[in-house]
C-alpha cells in the first residue's frame, strides 16, 4: 500500500505483489493479478540482492477498460489497479475508450453521496412604518397700515373787480359788427388772392350743379369768363389798355369734359394771371373755382408743378380719373408731383394725371 512516507524511487520500479509475485507497475496500488494490495514500503525497502529478477507483463495486442471507472488497462489484468473492480472478459475488449459522459456516470453511481438537505428558518423582517412628521402652521400677524389722509388745501378766492364799461345800446353793437365784416373781407381779398378759394378747393364734398344752373353757359370760356369776373371783380375785355386793370384770355386747357382757362388782369405784361376751372355736366358748362397770382406760380395746371395738399393725411393716386378706380399710392402732404395730363371731369371731381396716376382736383395747389 502506498504511504506518505515512501519513497519517490518505487514510482518508476516494477512492484512484486507480495501474494502471487506479479510484477506491478510503480503507480499500482492493487495488484492487477489478485487485486492484493501492494507494500510500497516493504518492497522499496528490501536489499537489491534480495530481489529476483523483474519479468515483463505478458504482452497484449489490445487494451481494456475498466467497466466502473473507464481507466484504461492491460488486457491481461484481473482487476483495475485504479479502482480495484473486476476487469470484463475477453471477448468485451474494445479499441477505444467509453465515452466521458458513460465515465461520469459510471463515477457519480460510485462515488455519490447523499447529503442531507439543510432546512433554514425563515426570517419574518418586521415592517418598519415611517413616522409622520406634522409641520406647526405658522400664523403671520397681519400687519396693519395706518391710513394716510392727504389734507385738503383751501385756495383762497380772489374777488376780482368787475371793470363796468359804458353800456351801448343794441343796435349799435349790430352795426359795428356788419362794418366789421364789410371792411375785413376786401382786406382779405387783396392781401390774400389764393386763399379765398381754397376752402371749395379741399372740400370733399361733390360739386353740386343745381348751384351753378344760373351761371350756365354753352362753351367753355363763356362759363369761366362769368366766374372769375364774380371772383376777381374786373370785367373782361379782349385786349386791356395799358395800365387798365381787366380779364383778357391768355390761353385755354381743354380735356374731357373739363377746361382750364388762364387769364391776365393787367395790360402790361409780368402782371396777375388768374386761371378759371370749369367743368360740363348735362351739356352745360359750369364754374368750380378760380386761382391767382403772379405768372409761372399758377397750378395745377398740364406742364407745371403742383403740391399736394391735404393737412395730417395723404391724398390717393388712382389707375383711372373715377373714384371707382383702384388705389395705387398715397401722397402725403407737401408731395411735388409734375402734372402731364387732364383735366377730366367724372365722378363730381376735376382729375390731372401726374406719374403715378390720377389726383383730384381738391388736393393741388400751387408749388
Amino acid at each position: 500500500m502506498l504511504k506518505l512516507g515512501s519513497r519517490g524511487t518505487a514510482l518508476g520500479r516494477r512492484v512484486r505483489c507480495p501474494a502471487c509475485r506479479y510484477p506491478n507497475l510503480g503507480i499500482n496500488i492493487w495488484c492487477e493479478r489478485c487485486r492484493t494490495p501492494l507494500d510500497w514500503q516493504r518492497t522499496a525497502a528490501a536489499p537489491p540482492a534480495a530481489e529476483l529478477p523483474l519479468t515483463a507483463a505478458p504482452a497484449s495486442g489490445g487494451r481494456a477498460f475498466c467497466p466502473s471507472c473507464g481507466a484504461a488497462n492491460a488486457a491481461g489484468d484481473r482487476y483495475c489497479p485504479y479502482c480495484g473492480a473486476d476487469m470484463l472478459p475477453r471477448t468485451t475488449i474494445i479499441g477505444r475508450p467509453a465515452s466521458p459522459r458513460l465515465r461520469r456516470l459510471r463515477a457519480s453511481k460510485v462515488r455519490r453521496i447523499a447529503l442531507p438537505r439543510l432546512a433554514l428558518p425563515r426570517l419574518a423582517l418586521p415592517r418598519l412604518t415611517r413616522p409622520r412628521l406634522g409641520v406647526p402652521r405658522l400664523a403671520l400677524p397681519r400687519l396693519a397700515l395706518p391710513r394716510l389722509t392727504r389734507p385738503r388745501l383751501g385756495v383762497p378766492r380772489l374777488a376780482l373787480p368787475r371793470l363796468a364799461g359804458p353800456r351801448f345800446p343794441r343796435t349799435i353793437w349790430i352795426v359795428a359788427v356788419v362794418v366789421c365784416v364789410l371792411l375785413i373781407a376786401p382786406l382779405a381779398y387783396v392781401l390774400f388772392p389764393s386763399s379765398r378759394t381754397a376752402a371749395a378747393r379741399h372740400s370733399p364734398a361733390r360739386i353740386s350743379t343745381t348751384s351753378t344752373n344760373s351761371a350756365a353757359a354753352t362753351s367753355a370760356q363763356a362759363a369761366a369768363i362769368r366766374g372769375v369776373e364774380s371772383t376777381t371783380g374786373l370785367h373782361y375785355a379782349g385786349s386791356c389798355p395799358a395800365g387798365a386793370a381787366c380779364l383778357s384770355m391768355l390761353s385755354q386747357t381743354v380735356g374731357q369734359d373739363a377746361a382750364a382757362v388762364l387769364f391776365s388782369t393787367a395790360g402790361t405784361p409780368g402782371g396777375r394771371q388768374c386761371a378759371g376751372y370749369v367743368y360740363r355736366s348735362r351739356g352745360d358748362w359750369h364754374f368750380l373755382d378760380a386761382v391767382c397770382g403772379l405768372p409761372g406760380q399758377l397750378s395745377p395746371l398740364v406742364g407745371r408743378e403742383a403740391t399736394v395738399h391735404v393737412p395730417g393725411s395723404c391724398a390717393n393716386v388712382r389707375d383711372r380719373p373715377s373714384l371707382k378706380g383702384g388705389v395705387v399710392a398715397c401722397l402725403n402732404d407737401g408731395t411735388r408731383v409734375h402734372i402731364d395730363g387732364g383735366p377730366t371731369y367724372a365722378d363730381g371731381r376735376i382729375w390731372w394725371r401726374q406719374q403715378r396716376g390720377w389726383l383730384a382736383h381738391d388736393f393741388l395747389k400751387a408749388a
